[in-house]
């Protein structure tokens, strides 16, 4: 099916290419992001909690909180997504290049068949 010199030619391609997408995702997805917008110092936020007005601090606060977790769940289902484009490419390449490369019955470069002696009843 494929040569040994291809197999580890291609083997090694698939290595520098998902290195270099997880590289360029982290640093594109994560690194080069603001921190700011990650937390409860996120702008949206702050303005969602000037408008929490009350005379009564525990509904203050009880707005205040809505507001940050509310920020956090979405921050939350914001990193699966980059977690997603980060790591999901490179897995799918590694298994079908493993299921491409994987000899076949029948091919002569594949592994022999296990010994008939193993099997034999005495």
């Amino acid at each position: 099916m494929i040569s040994e010199s291809r197999r580890d030619f291609l083997r090694a391609v698939g290595y520098v290419a998902c290195t270099a997408w997880l590289g360029l995702g982290l640093y594109n997805e994560i690194l080069n992001k603001d921190p700011s917008q990650l937390s409860f110092r996120d702008p949206e936020v702050e303005e969602q909690m000037k408008n929490c007005t009350s005379d009564d601090p525990r509904f203050k606060y009880k707005c205040a909180e809505k507001a940050i977790l509310a920020n956090q769940r979405s921050s939350f289902l914001v990193s699966v997504g980059h977690g997603f484009v980060i790591f999901a490419p490179p897995i799918l390449v590694w298994i079908m290049a493993r299921r491409w490369m994987r000899p076949r019955p029948g091919d002569p470069n594949g592994p022999p068949p296990p010994s008939v002696q193993r099997f034999r009843v005495r």
